[in-house]
């Protein structure tokens, strides 16, 4: 669980120094896959098996193997975003 979280930690703070120097557009995709990265590893790491947060993950990695023009982060983000609240609401 340390190695997976040092390395979203290396994975973020790389992604920040590289949007100095790439298109804006990336950062939307990079926090996608940010947010992939750390639902992966509650699943992994910690045994969470929420379907919910699992729906989640699946439609990141869908939208980051396919072609990152084509793909409609705003809708995406704003569902996951939408389904991580229900979730959190669930929690407290």
């Amino acid at each position: 669980m340390v190695e997976g979280i040092v390395l979203l930690a290396a994975f973020l703070l790389s992604s920040g120094r590289g949007l100095m120097d790439e298109p804006a557009a990336y950062g939307v995709a990079r926090c996608a896959d940010g947010g992939r990265r750390a639902l992966e590893l509650l699943e992994d790491a910690c045994g969470v098996r929420e379907p919910r947060l699992t729906a989640i993950r699946q439609r990141l990695e869908e939208a980051m193997s396919g072609p990152m023009d084509g793909a409609d982060f705003g809708g995406l983000l704003d569902e996951a975003c939408e389904s991580i609240v229900a979730v959190l609401k669930d929690l407290a």
